[in-house]
Protein backbone atom coordinates (compact mmCIF):
# COMPACT_ATOMS: atom_id res chain seq x y z
CA UNK A 1 0.00 0.00 0.00
CA UNK A 2 1.03 3.63 -0.44
CA UNK A 3 2.17 5.30 2.76
CA UNK A 4 1.09 8.77 3.84
CA UNK A 5 4.53 10.24 3.24
CA UNK A 6 4.52 8.89 -0.35
CA UNK A 7 1.14 10.49 -1.01
CA UNK A 8 2.32 13.81 0.45
CA UNK A 9 5.51 13.66 -1.62
CA UNK A 10 3.45 13.15 -4.78
CA UNK A 11 1.28 16.18 -3.94
CA UNK A 12 4.41 18.34 -3.66
CA UNK A 13 5.91 16.76 -6.81
CA UNK A 14 2.78 17.65 -8.77
CA UNK A 15 2.95 21.25 -7.54
CA UNK A 16 6.56 21.50 -8.73
CA UNK A 17 5.75 19.97 -12.12
CA UNK A 18 2.89 22.42 -12.56
CA UNK A 19 5.11 25.38 -11.61
CA UNK A 20 3.18 26.27 -8.47
CA UNK A 21 6.43 25.75 -6.53
CA UNK A 22 9.21 27.48 -8.44
CA UNK A 23 12.95 26.84 -8.26
CA UNK A 24 14.51 28.45 -5.21
CA UNK A 25 11.20 28.93 -3.43
CA UNK A 26 11.30 28.15 0.27
CA UNK A 27 8.99 25.34 1.32
CA UNK A 28 7.02 25.23 4.58
CA UNK A 29 8.82 24.04 7.67
CA UNK A 30 8.27 20.43 8.66
CA UNK A 31 5.92 21.50 11.46
CA UNK A 32 3.91 23.79 9.18
CA UNK A 33 3.77 21.14 6.44
CA UNK A 34 2.37 18.63 8.92
CA UNK A 35 -0.31 21.13 9.96
CA UNK A 36 -1.22 22.11 6.39
CA UNK A 37 -1.75 18.49 5.33
CA UNK A 38 -2.97 17.06 8.66
CA UNK A 39 -0.16 14.53 8.92
CA UNK A 40 2.40 13.75 11.61
CA UNK A 41 5.76 15.47 11.78
CA UNK A 42 7.40 12.13 11.02
CA UNK A 43 5.32 11.80 7.84
CA UNK A 44 6.21 15.34 6.76
CA UNK A 45 9.91 14.71 7.37
CA UNK A 46 9.89 11.45 5.40
CA UNK A 47 8.14 13.16 2.48
CA UNK A 48 10.85 15.83 2.38
CA UNK A 49 13.58 13.19 2.65
CA UNK A 50 12.08 11.31 -0.29
CA UNK A 51 11.91 14.47 -2.43
CA UNK A 52 15.47 15.39 -1.51
CA UNK A 53 16.68 11.93 -2.59
CA UNK A 54 14.84 12.34 -5.92
CA UNK A 55 16.40 15.77 -6.48
CA UNK A 56 13.23 17.82 -6.11
CA UNK A 57 14.44 19.89 -3.17
CA UNK A 58 17.60 20.91 -1.34
CA UNK A 59 18.22 21.42 2.37
CA UNK A 60 20.11 24.42 3.69
CA UNK A 61 21.25 23.98 7.32
CA UNK A 62 19.74 26.51 9.71
CA UNK A 63 17.59 27.82 6.87
CA UNK A 64 15.11 25.25 5.60
CA UNK A 65 13.92 23.38 2.53
CA UNK A 66 13.98 24.87 -0.99
CA UNK A 67 12.56 23.68 -4.29
CA UNK A 68 15.23 22.82 -6.80
CA UNK A 69 15.16 23.70 -10.47
CA UNK A 70 13.11 21.05 -12.22
CA UNK A 71 15.40 18.60 -13.95
CA UNK A 72 14.31 19.06 -17.55
CA UNK A 73 17.05 16.76 -18.79
CA UNK A 74 17.10 16.43 -22.56
CA UNK A 75 14.81 18.29 -24.92
CA UNK A 76 11.63 16.71 -26.23
CA UNK A 77 12.10 14.64 -29.40
CA UNK A 78 11.24 16.13 -32.75
CA UNK A 79 9.09 14.00 -35.04
CA UNK A 80 8.91 14.19 -38.83
CA UNK A 81 6.17 15.78 -40.88
CA UNK A 82 5.22 13.79 -43.97
CA UNK A 83 2.45 13.48 -46.58
CA UNK A 84 -0.18 10.84 -45.97
CA UNK A 85 -0.25 7.78 -48.21
CA UNK A 86 -1.55 4.23 -48.04
CA UNK A 87 1.08 1.68 -47.01
CA UNK A 88 1.29 -1.99 -46.12
CA UNK A 89 2.93 -3.41 -42.99
CA UNK A 90 5.97 -5.11 -44.49
CA UNK A 91 8.33 -5.19 -41.49
CA UNK A 92 6.46 -7.86 -39.51
CA UNK A 93 9.52 -10.14 -39.35
CA UNK A 94 11.49 -7.48 -37.46
CA UNK A 95 8.51 -6.95 -35.14
CA UNK A 96 8.38 -10.68 -34.37
CA UNK A 97 12.12 -10.81 -33.71
CA UNK A 98 11.95 -7.84 -31.33
CA UNK A 99 8.93 -9.33 -29.55
CA UNK A 100 10.67 -12.66 -28.98
CA UNK A 101 13.80 -10.94 -27.71
CA UNK A 102 11.84 -8.67 -25.37
CA UNK A 103 10.25 -11.66 -23.64
CA UNK A 104 13.56 -13.23 -22.62
CA UNK A 105 13.70 -12.84 -18.83
CA UNK A 106 17.48 -13.06 -18.53
CA UNK A 107 17.86 -9.65 -20.18
CA UNK A 108 17.25 -6.28 -18.53
CA UNK A 109 13.66 -5.46 -19.41
CA UNK A 110 13.65 -2.13 -21.23
CA UNK A 111 11.74 -3.89 -24.04
CA UNK A 112 8.16 -5.08 -23.46
CA UNK A 113 5.90 -2.47 -21.86
CA UNK A 114 5.10 -4.51 -18.77
CA UNK A 115 4.93 -3.95 -15.03
CA UNK A 116 7.31 -5.71 -12.68
CA UNK A 117 5.55 -8.48 -10.67
CA UNK A 118 6.38 -6.73 -7.38
CA UNK A 119 4.12 -3.84 -8.42
CA UNK A 120 1.11 -6.16 -8.72
CA UNK A 121 -1.17 -7.17 -5.80
CA UNK A 122 -0.77 -10.87 -6.46
CA UNK A 123 -1.72 -12.02 -2.93
CA UNK A 124 -4.94 -9.97 -2.96
CA UNK A 125 -5.75 -11.26 -6.44
CA UNK A 126 -5.23 -14.81 -5.22
CA UNK A 127 -7.67 -14.18 -2.36
CA UNK A 128 -10.27 -13.06 -4.90
CA UNK A 129 -9.66 -16.25 -6.86
CA UNK A 130 -10.25 -18.36 -3.72
CA UNK A 131 -13.43 -16.44 -2.85
CA UNK A 132 -14.66 -16.91 -6.41
CA UNK A 133 -14.28 -20.71 -6.28
CA UNK A 134 -16.24 -20.80 -3.02
CA UNK A 135 -18.98 -18.44 -4.16
CA UNK A 136 -19.41 -19.82 -7.69
CA UNK A 137 -18.55 -23.55 -7.54
CA UNK A 138 -20.42 -24.17 -10.79
CA UNK A 139 -18.21 -21.69 -12.70
CA UNK A 140 -15.71 -24.44 -13.44
CA UNK A 141 -18.35 -26.78 -14.83
CA UNK A 142 -20.40 -24.51 -17.12
CA UNK A 143 -19.76 -22.66 -20.36
CA UNK A 144 -19.12 -18.91 -20.20
CA UNK A 145 -21.69 -16.36 -21.29
CA UNK A 146 -20.94 -15.07 -24.77
CA UNK A 147 -21.05 -11.35 -23.90
CA UNK A 148 -19.31 -11.70 -20.55
CA UNK A 149 -20.26 -12.31 -16.95
CA UNK A 150 -22.81 -9.75 -15.67
CA UNK A 151 -20.90 -9.60 -12.36
CA UNK A 152 -17.78 -8.30 -14.12
CA UNK A 153 -19.71 -5.91 -16.37
CA UNK A 154 -21.49 -4.47 -13.30
CA UNK A 155 -18.24 -4.16 -11.36
CA UNK A 156 -16.55 -2.37 -14.25
CA UNK A 157 -19.44 0.05 -14.74
CA UNK A 158 -19.41 0.99 -11.05
CA UNK A 159 -15.63 1.36 -11.16
CA UNK A 160 -15.74 3.56 -14.28
CA UNK A 161 -18.53 5.71 -12.80
CA UNK A 162 -16.21 6.74 -9.94
CA UNK A 163 -13.99 8.33 -12.60
CA UNK A 164 -16.87 10.04 -14.38
CA UNK A 165 -17.08 7.46 -17.18
CA UNK A 166 -20.69 6.42 -17.64
CA UNK A 167 -21.42 3.25 -19.59
CA UNK A 168 -24.20 0.75 -19.10
CA UNK A 169 -23.50 -2.86 -18.15
CA UNK A 170 -25.39 -4.17 -21.18
CA UNK A 171 -23.20 -2.02 -23.46
CA UNK A 172 -19.98 -3.80 -22.42
CA UNK A 173 -18.63 -6.90 -24.08
CA UNK A 174 -15.88 -8.86 -22.28
CA UNK A 175 -13.00 -9.95 -24.52
CA UNK A 176 -9.82 -12.01 -24.33
CA UNK A 177 -7.68 -8.95 -23.65
CA UNK A 178 -7.49 -5.59 -25.38
CA UNK A 179 -5.88 -6.88 -28.58
CA UNK A 180 -8.78 -9.31 -29.08
CA UNK A 181 -11.21 -6.41 -28.63
CA UNK A 182 -9.28 -4.32 -31.18
CA UNK A 183 -9.29 -7.25 -33.61
CA UNK A 184 -13.05 -7.71 -33.32
CA UNK A 185 -13.62 -3.98 -33.71
CA UNK A 186 -11.45 -3.77 -36.84
CA UNK A 187 -13.25 -6.71 -38.43
CA UNK A 188 -16.65 -5.21 -37.71
CA UNK A 189 -15.94 -1.74 -39.14
CA UNK A 190 -13.67 -2.63 -42.07
CA UNK A 191 -12.84 -5.27 -44.65
CA UNK A 192 -9.68 -6.83 -46.07
CA UNK A 193 -7.85 -4.23 -48.15
CA UNK A 194 -9.35 -1.22 -46.34
CA UNK A 195 -7.06 1.52 -45.01
CA UNK A 196 -6.98 2.39 -41.31
CA UNK A 197 -5.66 5.76 -40.11
CA UNK A 198 -3.21 5.56 -37.20
CA UNK A 199 -1.12 8.24 -35.46
CA UNK A 200 2.58 7.73 -36.16
CA UNK A 201 4.62 6.33 -34.48
CA UNK A 202 2.10 3.63 -33.64
CA UNK A 203 2.30 0.67 -31.24
CA UNK A 204 3.93 -2.22 -33.10
CA UNK A 205 1.33 -4.68 -31.80
CA UNK A 206 -1.40 -2.67 -33.50
CA UNK A 207 0.54 -2.67 -36.76
CA UNK A 208 1.02 -6.44 -36.54
CA UNK A 209 -2.70 -6.85 -35.95
CA UNK A 210 -3.54 -4.71 -38.98
CA UNK A 211 -1.17 -6.79 -41.11
CA UNK A 212 -2.69 -10.07 -39.91
CA UNK A 213 -6.17 -8.81 -40.83
CA UNK A 214 -5.09 -7.68 -44.31
CA UNK A 215 -5.65 -3.98 -43.60
CA UNK A 216 -3.54 -1.17 -44.99
CA UNK A 217 -2.31 1.83 -43.02
CA UNK A 218 -2.40 5.61 -43.36
CA UNK A 219 0.00 7.17 -40.88
CA UNK A 220 -0.82 10.58 -39.36
CA UNK A 221 2.07 12.84 -38.21
CA UNK A 222 2.50 13.32 -34.46
CA UNK A 223 4.41 15.43 -31.98
CA UNK A 224 5.39 14.72 -28.38
CA UNK A 225 2.06 16.32 -27.37
CA UNK A 226 -0.37 14.58 -29.72
CA UNK A 227 -1.09 14.05 -33.40
CA UNK A 228 -2.21 16.25 -36.29
CA UNK A 229 -6.00 16.41 -36.03
CA UNK A 230 -6.25 18.51 -39.20
CA UNK A 231 -4.41 15.84 -41.18
CA UNK A 232 -6.65 13.15 -39.72
CA UNK A 233 -9.80 15.13 -40.55
CA UNK A 234 -8.59 15.56 -44.13
CA UNK A 235 -8.10 11.82 -44.33
CA UNK A 236 -11.57 11.13 -42.93
CA UNK A 237 -13.27 13.70 -45.16
CA UNK A 238 -11.63 12.31 -48.31
CA UNK A 239 -12.88 8.82 -47.54
CA UNK A 240 -9.38 7.37 -47.83
CA UNK A 241 -9.56 5.85 -44.34
CA UNK A 242 -12.31 3.35 -43.52
CA UNK A 243 -11.70 3.76 -39.78
CA UNK A 244 -9.17 5.12 -37.26
CA UNK A 245 -7.23 3.33 -34.53
CA UNK A 246 -5.97 5.70 -31.83
CA UNK A 247 -5.01 6.00 -28.17
CA UNK A 248 -6.17 9.27 -26.62
CA UNK A 249 -4.64 8.59 -23.19
CA UNK A 250 -0.90 7.93 -22.75
CA UNK A 251 -0.32 6.67 -26.25
CA UNK A 252 2.28 3.96 -26.79
CA UNK A 253 5.07 4.84 -27.61
CA UNK A 254 4.95 8.66 -27.20
CA UNK A 255 2.96 8.78 -23.94
CA UNK A 256 0.87 11.87 -24.79
CA UNK A 257 -2.64 12.47 -23.46
CA UNK A 258 -4.97 14.45 -25.70
CA UNK A 259 -6.70 17.54 -24.33
CA UNK A 260 -10.46 17.28 -23.63
CA UNK A 261 -11.23 19.71 -26.47
CA UNK A 262 -9.28 17.50 -28.88
CA UNK A 263 -11.19 14.42 -27.72
CA UNK A 264 -14.46 16.28 -28.22
CA UNK A 265 -13.39 17.30 -31.72
CA UNK A 266 -12.41 13.72 -32.60
CA UNK A 267 -15.79 12.34 -31.50
CA UNK A 268 -17.53 15.01 -33.57
CA UNK A 269 -15.35 14.18 -36.60
CA UNK A 270 -16.24 10.49 -36.33
CA UNK A 271 -19.95 11.32 -36.39
CA UNK A 272 -19.65 13.97 -39.12
CA UNK A 273 -17.82 11.68 -41.55
CA UNK A 274 -19.37 8.44 -40.24
CA UNK A 275 -15.83 7.15 -39.81
CA UNK A 276 -15.56 4.87 -36.76
CA UNK A 277 -12.75 5.41 -34.27
CA UNK A 278 -11.40 2.40 -32.40
CA UNK A 279 -9.99 3.69 -29.11
CA UNK A 280 -7.22 1.66 -27.47
CA UNK A 281 -7.39 2.90 -23.86
CA UNK A 282 -5.22 0.19 -22.33
CA UNK A 283 -3.00 2.74 -20.51
CA UNK A 284 -5.90 5.01 -19.50
CA UNK A 285 -5.74 4.02 -15.82
CA UNK A 286 -1.97 4.61 -15.60
CA UNK A 287 -2.15 8.37 -14.99
CA UNK A 288 0.27 9.89 -12.51
CA UNK A 289 -2.27 12.50 -11.44
CA UNK A 290 -5.02 11.64 -8.99
CA UNK A 291 -7.72 11.88 -11.67
CA UNK A 292 -7.96 9.42 -14.53
CA UNK A 293 -8.38 11.23 -17.88
CA UNK A 294 -11.68 10.54 -19.60
CA UNK A 295 -11.55 8.37 -22.71
CA UNK A 296 -12.61 9.67 -26.10
CA UNK A 297 -15.75 7.55 -25.65
CA UNK A 298 -17.05 10.04 -23.07
CA UNK A 299 -17.71 12.54 -25.89
CA UNK A 300 -19.28 9.99 -28.24
CA UNK A 301 -22.93 10.87 -28.83
CA UNK A 302 -23.48 9.04 -32.12
CA UNK A 303 -21.92 5.67 -31.26
CA UNK A 304 -19.01 5.81 -33.70
CA UNK A 305 -16.34 5.28 -30.99
CA UNK A 306 -15.48 1.69 -30.03
CA UNK A 307 -13.77 1.94 -26.62
CA UNK A 308 -11.39 -0.95 -25.82
CA UNK A 309 -9.37 -1.63 -22.67
CA UNK A 310 -8.12 -4.38 -20.39
CA UNK A 311 -6.49 -5.24 -17.08
CA UNK A 312 -3.24 -6.23 -18.81
CA UNK A 313 -1.28 -3.01 -18.23
CA UNK A 314 -2.47 -2.39 -14.67
CA UNK A 315 -3.17 -5.68 -12.92
CA UNK A 316 -3.04 -9.13 -14.50
CA UNK A 317 -1.43 -9.51 -17.94
CA UNK A 318 -1.70 -13.29 -17.67
CA UNK A 319 -5.49 -13.22 -17.29
CA UNK A 320 -6.03 -11.76 -20.78
CA UNK A 321 -9.35 -10.16 -19.87
CA UNK A 322 -10.48 -6.95 -21.55
CA UNK A 323 -13.62 -5.16 -22.67
CA UNK A 324 -15.19 -3.16 -25.46
CA UNK A 325 -18.02 -0.63 -25.49
CA UNK A 326 -18.77 -0.65 -29.21
CA UNK A 327 -21.65 1.83 -29.49
CA UNK A 328 -23.69 1.27 -32.64
CA UNK A 329 -21.51 -1.74 -33.51
CA UNK A 330 -22.27 -3.65 -30.30
CA UNK A 331 -24.50 -6.36 -31.76
CA UNK A 332 -22.25 -6.99 -34.76
CA UNK A 333 -19.19 -7.24 -32.54
CA UNK A 334 -20.96 -9.59 -30.14
CA UNK A 335 -22.03 -11.86 -33.00
CA UNK A 336 -18.49 -11.95 -34.38
CA UNK A 337 -17.05 -12.86 -30.98
CA UNK A 338 -19.52 -15.76 -30.65
CA UNK A 339 -18.48 -17.03 -34.06
CA UNK A 340 -14.74 -16.74 -33.50
CA UNK A 341 -13.97 -17.52 -29.87
CA UNK A 342 -17.29 -18.20 -28.15
CA UNK A 343 -16.51 -16.51 -24.81
CA UNK A 344 -13.95 -15.56 -22.16
CA UNK A 345 -12.77 -17.68 -19.22
CA UNK A 346 -15.55 -17.55 -16.59
CA UNK A 347 -13.48 -18.13 -13.40
CA UNK A 348 -11.08 -15.34 -14.33
CA UNK A 349 -13.96 -12.95 -15.06
CA UNK A 350 -15.55 -13.70 -11.69
CA UNK A 351 -12.21 -13.33 -9.92
CA UNK A 352 -11.75 -9.87 -11.41
CA UNK A 353 -15.34 -8.97 -10.55
CA UNK A 354 -14.64 -9.82 -6.91
CA UNK A 355 -11.36 -7.88 -6.99
CA UNK A 356 -13.01 -4.76 -8.40
CA UNK A 357 -16.11 -4.98 -6.15
CA UNK A 358 -13.97 -5.38 -3.04
CA UNK A 359 -12.25 -2.05 -3.65
CA UNK A 360 -8.86 -3.74 -4.02
CA UNK A 361 -8.50 -2.65 -7.63
CA UNK A 362 -8.96 1.04 -6.86
CA UNK A 363 -6.57 0.82 -3.92
CA UNK A 364 -4.05 -0.89 -6.18
CA UNK A 365 -4.39 1.84 -8.83
CA UNK A 366 -3.70 4.49 -6.20
CA UNK A 367 -0.48 2.75 -5.19
CA UNK A 368 0.48 2.09 -8.80
CA UNK A 369 0.00 5.74 -9.74
CA UNK A 370 2.57 6.82 -7.15
CA UNK A 371 5.03 4.09 -8.13
CA UNK A 372 4.84 4.87 -11.85
CA UNK A 373 5.27 8.60 -11.31
CA UNK A 374 8.44 7.94 -9.33
CA UNK A 375 9.85 5.27 -11.67
CA UNK A 376 9.34 7.28 -14.85
CA UNK A 377 10.70 10.43 -13.24
CA UNK A 378 13.86 8.65 -12.07
CA UNK A 379 14.45 7.10 -15.49
CA UNK A 380 13.86 10.45 -17.19
CA UNK A 381 16.41 12.11 -14.90
CA UNK A 382 18.95 9.34 -15.43
CA UNK A 383 18.62 9.61 -19.21
CA UNK A 384 19.12 13.37 -18.96
CA UNK A 385 22.20 12.83 -16.81
CA UNK A 386 23.96 10.06 -18.78
CA UNK A 387 22.92 10.43 -22.41
CA UNK A 388 24.47 12.74 -25.01
CA UNK A 389 22.93 16.21 -25.21
CA UNK A 390 21.85 15.67 -28.84
CA UNK A 391 19.38 12.99 -27.75
CA UNK A 392 15.73 13.80 -27.00
CA UNK A 393 13.25 12.08 -24.70
CA UNK A 394 9.54 12.32 -23.95
CA UNK A 395 8.21 13.14 -20.50
CA UNK A 396 4.79 11.46 -20.27
CA UNK A 397 2.17 12.13 -17.60
CA UNK A 398 0.98 8.54 -17.57
CA UNK A 399 1.88 5.04 -18.71
CA UNK A 400 5.39 3.68 -18.45
CA UNK A 401 7.19 4.01 -21.76
CA UNK A 402 9.71 6.64 -22.88
CA UNK A 403 10.51 7.49 -26.50
CA UNK A 404 14.21 8.23 -26.95
CA UNK A 405 15.39 10.12 -30.01
CA UNK A 406 18.97 9.21 -30.91
CA UNK A 407 21.66 11.31 -32.58
CA UNK A 408 21.55 11.23 -36.38
CA UNK A 409 24.57 8.94 -36.54
CA UNK A 410 22.94 6.26 -34.36
CA UNK A 411 20.60 3.68 -35.88
CA UNK A 412 17.99 2.35 -33.42
CA UNK A 413 18.02 -1.18 -34.87
CA UNK A 414 21.81 -1.34 -34.64
CA UNK A 415 21.58 -0.10 -31.03
CA UNK A 416 18.97 -2.77 -30.31
CA UNK A 417 21.30 -5.48 -31.61
CA UNK A 418 24.32 -4.13 -29.72
CA UNK A 419 22.31 -3.84 -26.50
CA UNK A 420 21.15 -7.46 -26.80
CA UNK A 421 24.77 -8.59 -26.76
CA UNK A 422 25.13 -6.78 -23.42
CA UNK A 423 22.01 -8.38 -21.96
CA UNK A 424 19.71 -5.39 -22.42
CA UNK A 425 16.39 -5.35 -24.27
CA UNK A 426 15.10 -2.21 -25.99
CA UNK A 427 12.65 -1.72 -28.87
CA UNK A 428 13.92 0.02 -32.04
CA UNK A 429 11.85 2.82 -33.54
CA UNK A 430 11.64 1.02 -36.88
CA UNK A 431 8.87 -1.29 -35.61
CA UNK A 432 6.52 1.63 -34.83
CA UNK A 433 5.93 2.58 -38.46
CA UNK A 434 5.30 1.08 -41.88
CA UNK A 435 7.64 3.70 -43.33
CA UNK A 436 11.29 4.51 -42.70
CA UNK A 437 10.48 7.35 -40.29
CA UNK A 438 11.97 6.43 -36.91
CA UNK A 439 15.31 4.83 -37.66
CA UNK A 440 16.98 7.10 -35.10
CA UNK A 441 14.75 6.27 -32.11
CA UNK A 442 14.06 3.56 -29.53
CA UNK A 443 11.37 2.94 -26.92
CA UNK A 444 12.21 2.15 -23.29
CA UNK A 445 10.02 0.41 -20.71
CA UNK A 446 9.89 2.06 -17.27
CA UNK A 447 7.62 -0.54 -15.66
CA UNK A 448 10.24 -1.72 -13.18
CA UNK A 449 11.15 -0.17 -9.80
CA UNK A 450 14.27 1.92 -10.11
CA UNK A 451 17.50 0.18 -9.14
CA UNK A 452 21.25 0.39 -9.48
CA UNK A 453 21.01 -2.37 -12.11
CA UNK A 454 18.69 -0.30 -14.30
CA UNK A 455 20.86 2.78 -13.88
CA UNK A 456 23.95 0.84 -14.92
CA UNK A 457 22.09 -0.52 -17.97
CA UNK A 458 21.22 3.04 -19.05
CA UNK A 459 24.86 3.99 -18.70
CA UNK A 460 25.75 1.06 -20.95
CA UNK A 461 23.20 2.22 -23.55
CA UNK A 462 24.65 5.72 -23.44
CA UNK A 463 28.14 4.31 -23.96
CA UNK A 464 26.92 2.34 -27.00
CA UNK A 465 25.43 5.52 -28.48
CA UNK A 466 28.68 7.40 -27.96
CA UNK A 467 30.69 4.52 -29.43
CA UNK A 468 28.46 4.45 -32.52
CA UNK A 469 29.33 8.11 -33.07
CA UNK A 470 33.04 7.34 -32.89
CA UNK A 471 32.61 4.55 -35.44
CA UNK A 472 30.55 6.84 -37.64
Amino acid sequence: MAYKYQELAEVLRAQMRAGRLSAGQRLPSIRLLSQLHAVSITTALKAYEMLEAEGYLRVEPQSGFYARARAEGLSAPTLPSFPQRVTSVDNVSLMHEVELSANQPERIAFGTAQLAPQLLPLAALQRSLIRMTRRYPAALATYARARGEPALCDALCRHFAQDGIHVQSQDLLISNGCMAALSLALQVVSQVGDSIAVPSPSYSGQLQLLASLGRKVIEIPSSADGFDLDALEQCMASGHSRACLISANFQNPLGYCLKPEDKQRLAAMAARYQCPIIEDDVFGECAYAAERPLPLKSWDQAGYVLWCGSFSKTLAPGFRVGWCAAGRYHEALSALQRAQCMAVNTPLQLTLADFVHSGEYRRHLKRLRLALASQVDLMFRAIGHYFPSNCGVTRPQGGYVLWLQLPDHCDGTDLYQAARLQGINIVPGAVFSTRDLYRHAVRLNAGNPWSATLEQALRQLSALIIESGAEF
